[in-house]
């Protein structure tokens, strides 16, 4: 689908070949940075995100598709420079197309926020309001920020990284806390759900293959239909 004026996103990328150049805490911090510095030059609100080691997921909202990509470009481009740097070696670092699908009405805006957060859990359980690397965290502790910034530049420069969700369309209700708290609950009440059900249909656990085709099918079963909440209309 062609992105129109401001229109919403679900954009992600991966690392060349899925190799692990975002594990580093420092890599992910300086993605973090690397949003918050461009996204008013790029005209992008950013409303949620999740970074993992080899590649992240945010929701967006564009002025134009060219603005996306204009900030896509810069972003990644500093990002493989750093990379590169850090890792002593001098190739491609980001997989060369990133995804961003059109979000085209309210629910499924909700279950992409859901399927963000929960990018994490369904891989080791760890949950997405303990994460200071997922918005969930930083939409319900103010200090979330404060334990992956290391002087006051960077604190001022991320405490503005993320948009209201009063901008978003749909309905919060006056307590934006506990609006995430009661996806959150949903989609991890879901993710265990559907994780259990899929284990327990398999009974070679511990191979390697099986292991990576549950992940993935888990992955697919949360970004077709996580739950539905009665925040969709």
């Amino acid at each position: 689908m062609i992105l129109h004026a401001n229109s919403f996103s679900h954009v992600f990328f991966r690392c060349h070949n899925r190799q692990m150049f975002l594990k580093n805490d420092e890599m992910k911090q300086f993605l973090l940075l690397l949003w918050a510095k461009y996204c008013k030059r790029y005209h992008i609100k950013l409303y949620d995100f999740i970074i993992l080691d080899n590649h992240a997921h945010f929701l967006v909202q564009s002025r134009s598709a060219e603005d996306l990509g204009n900030f896509m470009r810069t972003v990644n481009s500093q990002l493989a420079t750093m990379i590169n740097k850090v890792f002593d070696r001098d190739s491609q670092a980001i997989k060369e197309r990133y995804k961003s699908p059109l979000i085209t009405n309210n629910c499924y805006l909700i279950k992409v926020m859901q399927y963000i957060w929960l990018n994490r859990y369904k891989v080791n359980k760890s949950r997405p309001d303990k994460d200071p690397y997922c918005s969930a965290s930083w939409r319900l502790d103010p200090q979330a920020i404060n334990r992956i910034t290391r002087n006051d530049k960077e604190r001022e420069l991320l405490s503005s990284l993320l948009s209201d969700y009063e901008n978003l369309p749909i309905n919060t209700g006056s307590d934006s806390k506990s609006f995430v708290r009661s996806l959150l609950d949903s989609a991890l009440a879901k993710a265990d759900q559907l994780t259990k059900a899929i284990f327990e249909s398999f009974h070679t656990i511990s191979d390697e293959a099986d292991v990576k085709f549950r992940g993935e099918l888990l992955s697919s079963f949360l970004r077709q239909g996580p739950p539905i909440s009665a925040y969709c209309y």
